[in-house]
């Protein structure tokens, strides 16, 4: 008996073992599934993309009545900005880091004037844009991130069927530009 339980847990440590390695060898193909990495490998930066089956990208939709579109973004090349026209439905907007883990979010009622209008900045453009204080930044909520690449992942409300051609005509008008200042810099000297 004592043979026998003995001979037990030995093959029971030896099966955990296997099942462990097995795991440690399918993290990279699990982890390179994730939004986040699909997001940067499969879209070009600066333009939203519309996610039509709610499964694209690694980004799943389980509610029925938002519709998606996800833009990338690389602040490396120039701040962002976030556009979208003016629109009687609910819309959110989230900011996320390319890890995935979320930098900001907004929606609209809480931007400025029910209006998607938002600029993504590293900290250095951020003191660029403090020094020089341009005057279209005013209507716009200003969003410093760390991280220099990243997506915005955009919802639109479809309450019912008579909301879908709005909607869908919010998401698909969506701006995901670099953003210019419109200020005039005046070099010293």
């Amino acid at each position: 008996m004592k043979k026998r339980l003995i001979y037990l847990f030995f093959c029971g440590l030896l099966l955990a073992g296997i099942i462990h390695i097995i795991i440690i060898l399918l993290i990279p193909y699990f982890g390179s599934k994730d939004a986040a990495k699909q997001i940067s490998r499969q879209l070009v930066s600066q333009k939203f993309y519309y996610i039509n089956d709610g499964k694209s990208l690694g980004i799943s939709n389980t509610d029925p009545f938002l519709k998606l579109s996800v833009c990338k973004f690389d602040l490396e090349k120039s701040a962002i900005e976030i556009v979208g026209p003016d629109t009687g439905t609910f819309w959110s907007a989230s900011v996320f880091d390319e890890r995935g883990r979320v930098i900001y979010s907004l929606n609209d009622r809480t931007a400025i004037q029910n209006r998607l209008k938002m600029v993504i900045v590293n900290p250095i453009q951020m003191a660029d844009i403090r020094q020089l204080q341009p005057e279209e930044i005013e209507s716009s909520i200003l969003v410093e991130s760390r991280a220099e690449r990243g997506f915005v992942l955009l919802r639109a409300l479809v309450p019912d069927q008579s909301w879908e051609s709005q909607s869908l005509d919010f998401l698909k008008r969506a701006e995901c530009i670099p953003y210019v200042t419109n200020s005039a810099v005046t070099p010293e000297g």
